[in-house]
């Protein structure tokens, strides 16, 4: 009876050291703000509206992006609408997409892959199908809503000069 006591009393004593030390090891690390990014260089957020007006058409329906769970979420007038702040009610589809539902797409689209958002964007778009928001839409990696740019075609123009610095809205249908 007495060993048994003492294993359970030892497995106690070590379950209650290794809980400590977790706490206080998770107490030491370095935890970032909420609202920090690790995007360190990203593309240009005053020339993205073209960018996320091309990709509200082309990706976000609310059975595609335009929807809340997903990683990369779209936000606009042809899909899932953005809370108005202070207020639970959402426009309704007949009001343009408003710029708090720009600014969101455009942190989802940075957000997504930042370190690799920030080497493209360093090295001015000369590989941006390193970005899974080149590579899915190319039909290079597998994608639930099928290939719906071309290489070469405008919608490929569009999202690489926002990458680059130079945003044509021509190209993205402004």
């Amino acid at each position: 009876m007495s060993g048994r006591f003492f294993t359970r009393a030892r497995a106690l004593g070590l379950f209650v050291a290794s809980t400590a030390l977790v706490a206080s090891s998770v107490n030491a690390c370095n935890v970032p703000a909420t609202d920090g990014r690790v995007v360190e260089t990203a593309p240009d957020r005053a020339t993205f509206a073209p960018v996320s007006a091309l990709l509200e058409r082309r990706c976000g329906s609310l059975d595609c992006h335009g929807q809340a769970s997903r990683n990369l979420r779209l936000y606009g007038n042809e899909g899932l609408r953005l809370a108005q702040e202070g207020d639970a009610s959402r426009p309704s589809s007949t009001v343009n997409t408003t710029d708090a539902e720009v600014t969101e797409n455009y942190l989802s689209v940075v957000g997504l892959e930042p370190e690799l958002m920030s080497q493209v964007v360093r090295e001015g778009a000369s590989n941006p199908l390193r970005l899974t928001l080149m590579r899915k839409p190319l039909g290079i990696e597998n994608h639930k809503g099928g290939t719906l740019f071309q290489a070469g075609d405008s919608q490929v123009v569009c999202v690489t000069s926002w990458l680059a610095g130079h945003t044509d809205a021509v190209t993205c249908g402004q």
